[in-house]
């Protein structure tokens, strides 16, 4: 595991920096042994600067809920576009620690970012586990529209490389933009979302843990 790393002060320019250093840090191919389970990881956010933090452990073949994690955060880091991993990394790495999860989902970017470091990425190369990231909307990179039919997906590509997917997880819905975080390749972050999708957009593992955060924000 790599050390935790912080900028010393609000410096962007060392902030991509350290983006950068994590970026070369990826792993894009599979490091998977089994698939037991999937963790996915969420945060939902009160008043000010308070959230909560959830990670909810499920069985991947039958995507029971079998262990849970929620936790009041404070956040500490603005919203910064491009920079979300260093307002909200922290909150995740302490709701899912000691959750053993053959593979963890966020719902962010992992290396569909515009310097391959987004905050599924830096936190899968922070805890060294494979990880997936799929997020709502698309943050950098062209992708044509997929075929209206579930399962059906086009490559996300920035400059001419593959940084992702819009996968189509249910017919009539927006895709959602599938990526490597760490150790994982595209072929199989696809394969993990689509499988884990039930009758929702979101894979279960964040809708469950959305569910979760959600639930404790409002008390």
């Amino acid at each position: 595991m790599l050390p935790i790393l912080k900028p010393p002060k609000f410096d962007l320019s060392e902030m991509a920096r350290i983006q950068e250093k994590i970026a070369k840090n990826v792993v894009r191919e599979d490091r998977l042994k089994k698939l037991k389970s999937i963790a996915g990881c969420d945060l939902s956010f009160a008043s000010g600067d308070i959230a909560y933090a959830a990670c909810a452990l499920l069985d991947y073949k039958s995507l029971r809920l079998i262990d849970k994690k929620i936790t009041k955060v404070k956040i500490k880091f603005p919203y910064i576009p491009t920079f979300l991993a260093f307002r909200e990394v922290d909150p995740i790495l302490k709701v899912a620690k000691n959750i053993d999860a053959s593979v963890f989902m966020i719902g962010a970017h992992g290396i569909a970012h515009p310097r391959h470091a987004g905050l599924a990425s830096h936190f899968g190369v922070l805890i060294n586990k494979p990880t997936v990231g799929v997020a709502k909307n698309r943050l950098c990179g062209v992708a044509e529209e997929p075929p209206n039919k579930r399962g059906a997906y086009s490559l996300l590509k920035d400059g001419g490389e593959v940084i992702g997917a819009a996968l189509r997880t249910r017919k009539d819905a927006k895709p959602v933009y599938v990526s490597i975080g760490h150790k994982l390749s595209l072929k199989t972050a696809i394969k993990i979302s689509l499988e884990t999708t039930r009758e929702n957009r979101l894979p279960e593992p964040l809708r469950v843990a959305h569910e979760l955060a959600t639930k404790a924000m409002r008390g």
